[in-house]
């Protein structure tokens, strides 16, 4: 199956300090101004291949986007991003799936900053396990996440029944290797998260739940670690 999306869109986005407000936020307003307004056109395709949309056990999913926003108004930047998730059956009941999710943005024309509201986050599910969601990457004057213009995130999972269970449709079990992180501007393989762990899905009456037990690799003084993690929907 493939799909085309096209959209048009208006925003406008005001920008409000605070007492605890970074200088990253300050700064920006300063250099760009608090009140923007933005015609972002995007384009999108997604083709999937999967045998079955929950539970997969062959073919794959991939989306490629291009947004722009319309020259003339007040913000004028790009963002590309690409995701692919393929399944590989290695046995009966025995399935690997790599995941890739690729990301990049910048301004142009007479903007000489990208919108940090713009910016890519990674870490937590569906990204990097073992890290809480959205923490990686760089950090503004207030130690929390900025996020960054440019994103890179992998993942190898290998699925197999329960133990005892192998009936047991409902439930499976995987092992995973997941890496990834968000950068201010290029991206740098040396500064890459990596962590591994176990999880559980259930096609639950209400979708499929996903919990998982993830200890990162690489952790470094400040990094924002959760190791028990719980997600509701589909991987991509």
């Amino acid at each position: 199956t493939d799909r085309v999306r096209v959209n048009l869109d208006l925003k406008q986005t005001e920008i409000k300090t605070g007492t605890y407000s970074s200088n990253e936020v300050t700064n920006y307003i300063a250099d760009n101004g608090s009140n923007f307004m933005a015609a972002p056109l995007s384009i999108g395709w997604s083709h999937d291949s999967r045998n079955r949309a929950i539970f997969a056990s062959n073919g794959g999913i991939q989306r490629l986007s291009a947004l722009a926003t319309a020259p003339g108004l007040d913000l004028q930047y790009y963002k590309l991003s690409y995701a692919i998730l393929y399944y590989f059956p290695l046995a009966d009941d025995l399935t690997l799936s790599l995941t890739g999710n690729l990301g990049y943005g910048d301004n142009y024309g007479s903007n000489t900053t990208f919108p940090f509201f713009e910016h890519f986050f990674a870490g937590g599910v569906n990204s990097v396990r073992g890290f809480q969601d959205n923490t990686l990457g760089p950090r503004d004057s207030n130690n929390d996440p900025l996020g960054g213009k440019s994103k890179v995130v992998g993942s190898a999972e290998v699925y197999f029944p329960i133990p005892f269970m192998e009936d047991l449709d409902s439930m499976r079990l995987s092992a995973f290797i997941d890496a990834g992180n968000v950068y201010a501007t290029s991206v740098s393989l040396s500064g890459m998260k990596y962590s591994a762990g176990l999880a559980a899905e259930w096609l639950s009456p209400f979708g499929a739940i996903t919990i998982s037990y993830a200890v990162p690799f690489n952790e470094e003084f400040g990094d924002r670690v959760q190791s028990f993690q719980f997600n509701m929907g589909s991987g991509l």
